[in-house]
């Protein structure tokens, strides 16, 4: 073979392999979506209504152009997809548990949460004293339905509470528990409670805010004894070489947005004045815990 023909193959194979490199940093990332609200304002549809739709499009903004496909599904299918499939795919806002700290990877959190408190109607008597400790907050789920039997909580199927909340859900009947499955899981219990179909809901105070900032409802709330200040929102991907080039590249970008007013602003938008002073405190932390 003559030496020009040689070189030409050979630039053929390097210009192959360089082809093949390209397609595999260019294999596009799957967002798997659980609710339609988060969808239309990642797609740039909407505007954001809540701490989580505000604080993930600042991310996806800051990362700029990067082939990310976003598709609708619950977070049941998604998860088996994840745990079958070795294409690059993730999720976002995703409490960190052992199980899934496990199977999956993690982002920095990309979002912060004033952890879940339990609501009942402004109509029902207050709580039984002997379900309190000193400061007022409710000692323990399990405590609260023996003494309220005949009561019912709403939860989300296939969705942790956070691994405090997980457990002490684990030691309560099923009988007490209404479980709603499928996407928009914020809206359906919250549908469900303020229909007074149920007893009690456990929600985020951020989430609570929303909704009665449209239905002017009120509620009462009591703080879970013992539980996190706070709740950190994650995104949470397959191991697969695209998705860690992924994480860390959230990463990055999260650090710098610790930093950043927006992003202090991007939480306290959605939560009644008197919570701004103790989520900046915590947001704080999270730059802290950064540097």
């Amino acid at each position: 073979m003559k030496l020009v023909d040689k070189v030409s193959s050979y630039n053929m194979v390097v210009l192959l392999i360089c082809l093949l490199c390209n397609v595999a940093m260019a294999q596009s990332l799957r967002i798997y979506i659980d609710d339609e609200k988060d969808l239309l304002v990642f797609t740039g549809k909407v505007a954001p209504v809540n701490i989580a739709g505000a604080t993930n499009n600042m991310l996806l903004n800051a990362i700029g152009e990067h082939p990310i496909e976003f598709v609708p599904s619950s977070y049941k299918r998604a998860l088996r997809i994840m745990s079958q499939q070795p294409h690059p795919t993730c999720l976002f806002n995703k409490v960190k548990t052992p199980e899934r700290e496990a199977n999956f990877l993690f982002s920095r959190p990309i979002n912060l949460y004033l952890s879940r408190r339990l609501y009942i109607h402004s109509h029902a008597d207050p709580l039984d004293e002997a379900l309190l400790d000193k400061f007022g907050h409710v000692k323990s789920l399990s405590l609260l339905f023996e003494t309220y039997k005949k009561k019912l909580i709403v939860i989300a199927g296939t969705f942790s509470y956070g691994p405090f909340l997980d457990k002490q859900l684990a030691q309560v009947s099923s009988e007490n528990k209404v479980i709603r499955e499928g996407s928009n899981h914020y809206d359906t219990v919250y549908r469900m409670f303020n229909l007074r179909r149920v007893d009690f809901l456990l929600a985020y105070p951020a989430e609570i805010y929303r909704h009665v900032k449209i239905d002017k409802a009120e509620y009462q709330s009591y703080r879970m004894a013992n539980s996190p200040e706070y709740i950190l929102g994650h995104m949470m991907c397959n191991d697969t070489k695209v998705s860690r080039a992924f994480i860390a590249k959230v990463n990055d970008i999260m650090v710098k947005l610790y930093k950043q007013e927006q992003f202090i602003d991007a939480h306290l938008l959605y939560l009644p004045e008197e919570e701004h002073d103790i989520t900046r405190q915590y947001i704080d932390t999270l730059k802290n815990n950064s540097e």
